[in-house]
């Protein structure tokens, strides 16, 4: 029988509880990787993973809810930017019961993308919550890119840990990109090659074939890259008619859609 609980602290509401169980020959992950990691499905919705828990749990709640594509968010916020430029306390606890041989919980995945908490809570009712993200790999998404001529039309914010414009960019793009590793995945020195994308560019504008580009993209933080690329640009003649494109070579910072967004409705509402 599925059982229900409210947990305040934690702030998860109506989570199902996770039985205890004792640890199986499987492929066991340590419950404090969830801190840091997300989770690879290797067969989709139905993938089963084996946590261990810390010494002295004695609950777990879990709370799982299907996602989307960070492709598909991304197309949302999109259709955002066309749309500006063209529009202008503890219920229902049991007693805790002596669970001191049973190390392990196990997880179905219920989804076939799903954002997922755990509540963990041990012998003296201290509560401990992890957030995840489990699925299938993802190597699609958006950027808005910022071409740059010096650093010093970018700040570093120390207190968010990002990177920020100094002023409005006057020329920006949208960046179509594919990354080899895995989009939520942080991977480590000795596999950088992962966080290497490859990028389409087009301007963001009314006219996005005006300028349009091909580049390379690296991962450095949550929604910030760098990248190098080869731009073409129209050339127009005094009465505006089109003549070619003139290639050049520049180099940028790769942001979330969100920041394309911002910069879309400085120009166009300001």
């Amino acid at each position: 029988m599925k059982k229900f609980v409210l947990i305040t602290l934690p702030l998860i509401v109506f989570a199902k509880e996770l039985p205890l169980i004792e640890c199986s020959n499987n492929n066991t992950i340590d419950i404090d990787l969830l801190k840091s990691e997300r989770l690879i499905s290797p067969n989709g919705q139905g993938s089963e993973f084996y946590f261990k828990v810390k010494p002295r749990t004695q609950k777990i709640f879990i709370d799982e809810k299907p996602r989307a594509s960070q492709i598909s968010k991304d197309l949302v916020k999109l259709i955002k930017i066309g749309t500006t430029i063209y529009g202008r306390k503890d219920v229902g606890m049991k007693p805790i019961e002596d669970n001191s041989t049973k190390e392990c919980i196990l997880y179905k995945q219920g989804f076939k993308r799903a954002s997922v908490q755990l509540a963990t809570i041990d012998n003296q009712r201290n509560s401990t919550l992890y957030n995840f993200k489990v699925g299938d790999i993802e190597h699609l998404y958006l950027t808005a890119d910022m071409p740059i001529t010096t650093i010093k039309e970018l700040s570093y914010d120390k207190q968010n840990k990002s990177i920020y414009e100094n002023e409005q960019p006057s020329l920006f793009y949208l960046g179509i990109n594919y990354k080899i590793g895995d989009i939520y995945t942080n991977y480590t020195i000795d596999e950088f090659y992962r966080d290497l994308s490859i990028k389409a560019m087009m301007n963001i504008s009314n006219k996005p074939t005006k300028s349009i580009g091909l580049g390379l993209g690296y991962h450095l933080t949550d929604g910030i890259e760098i990248f190098v690329a080869r731009i073409w640009t129209q050339n127009e003649n005094i009465i505006g008619e089109s003549s070619g494109h003139t290639p050049t070579t520049t180099y940028g910072v790769s942001f979330d859609l969100n920041r394309g967004l911002e910069w879309v409705r400085n120009i166009y509402y300001h």
